[in-house]
């Protein structure tokens, strides 16, 4: 289980003075099961980047905690390296997210050797298992990043992310920027691998109708807080659905 609690980021304000600060995230409660899928829906600017970095330890929090299975955790200590084996984030810009002197097999590779101790062997049938998951071409192993499609490099980026079997997913607006189709077939893969896996998922977005694809569970954020969270329920005589909301 993963939780934030109170969990506040300020970053200081351009042009003020140094005790200006402006918050983005502001006091946020999560409470994220194992093998669960959750979406984040909320505007640009809402502070729903930040919380995924502040979740994953990319950044520390201003105030607040993040606890998995009921544990402070802290990236930035030595000690706390193994985590990354549970959790792994998934970033909006594919080509941007892999070294572009990499190429796939390295890409996809590198998290198997800094968190897991595997043979090389065995690395290679991973790496190989990975890409036959993703529906990628094993010929597409020897190429870099720049010599694939956006939807190729996406796929590559959560190749790269399952890797070392994560228990938490997080995707920072994974589908945005892609056409249509390829948007449509990553979201298949995801609902696919999120079955498949079993791990816990937190969906970012600005597309509702994508995240009532991926989750039924639906956390809405605005100014740095959570304003809504709902449960998706289906109903028969309306295929689109429709939001329970607590109060």
């Amino acid at each position: 289980m993963l939780e934030a609690k109170g969990l506040k980021k300020r970053y200081a304000s351009k042009g003020r003075g140094a005790r200006d600060e402006m918050p983005a995230v502001n006091g946020v409660d999560m409470m994220l099961q194992d093998g669960v899928s959750y979406a984040l829906v909320g505007e640009s600017g809402s502070g729903k980047s930040t919380l995924a970095k502040l979740l994953t330890g990319l950044i520390s929090p201003t105030e607040g905690k993040i606890l998995l299975d009921g544990k402070s955790i802290d990236h930035k200590k030595k000690a706390d390296i193994s985590l990354y084996s549970e959790m792994q984030l998934i970033l909006q810009d594919g080509k941007s997210a892999l070294d572009p002197h990499f190429t796939v097999y390295d890409s996809i590779a590198e998290p198997i050797r800094n968190l897991l101790s595997v043979s090389k062997a065995r690395e290679k049938e991973m790496v190989c298992e990975l890409m036959e998951r993703m529906e990628l071409p094993v010929a597409l192993l020897k190429r870099t990043p720049g010599e694939l499609s956006g939807g190729q490099q996406k796929r590559v980026c959560i190749a790269r992310a399952l890797s070392v079997s994560p228990r938490i997913l997080i995707f920072d607006e994974a589908v945005s920027g892609l056409d249509v189709i390829v948007r449509k077939n990553i979201l298949q893969l995801l609902k696919r691998l999120q079955k498949e896996q079993q791990c816990m998922y937190l969906f970012i977005t600005h597309d509702i109708d994508a995240a009532l694809y991926i989750a039924k569970h639906i956390f809405v954020m605005k100014d740095g807080r959570i304003a809504e969270r709902g449960v998706y329920k289906r109903e028969e005589h309306n295929n689109l659905g429709g939001i329970t909301y607590e109060t």
